[in-house]
């Protein structure tokens, strides 16, 4: 082989590795799954919007949310406590596992029965819904409960939402050291 046709060989076949990179990025470009957006407004918003509640229907949910409200802050306070007293433990020397277990199983109790008080309150949301509602009501209450546990956007953003952040306080997570 000639010097000429080496040339047009490598010529060739850096045209075609470049060809095949460009088409490589452009398929992971545009193959990228975009995430559905976030439903906006707070929880109660968005199923008194999806749902189409009439005014009787809203100001039984209105009922129904602060009397859950109320009752997952006192949990939430438990829970707090309980992972304080679990976290306490590391200040100790020499703590059994059945120590350990036990703390631990008095933050889980606490949480469960927060996780229970809030599958019931949906349950009595469900009921205040007519037939064709439920079945919405079906369809949409993942997302509802995928937005409980979402951060929700810095103040200021222009994205803010009125009332405590959505699980309530940051009362589920231990404090960070040096706070």
């Amino acid at each position: 082989m000639n010097f000429t046709a080496k040339n047009k060989l490598i010529v060739w076949l850096v045209a075609l590795l470049l060809v095949a990179n460009a088409a490589s990025i452009a398929m992971f470009w545009l193959s990228k799954t975009k995430h559905p957006q976030q439903p906006k407004g707070t929880p109660q918003e968005f199923l008194v919007r999806e749902l189409k509640l009439d005014t009787k229907q809203q100001e039984q949910m209105e009922m129904l949310v602060k009397e859950h409200r109320q009752a997952a802050e006192e949990l939430r306070v438990k829970i707090r406590a309980a992972k304080e007293s679990f976290f306490d433990l590391l200040k100790q020397q020499n703590v059994t596992d059945s120590v350990k277990q036990d703390a631990a199983k008095a933050v889980s109790i606490n949480t469960e029965e927060l996780d229970l008080m809030t599958l019931n309150h949906f349950q009595k949301v469900r009921a205040l819904c007519t037939n064709n509602q439920q079945k919405k009501f079906d369809e949409i209450i993942h997302k509802v409960t995928s937005m409980i546990g979402q951060p929700r956007p810095p103040r200021g953003s222009g994205n803010e939402q009125q009332g405590p952040p959505p699980g309530g306080s940051d009362g589920d997570r231990p404090t960070p050291p040096g706070q």
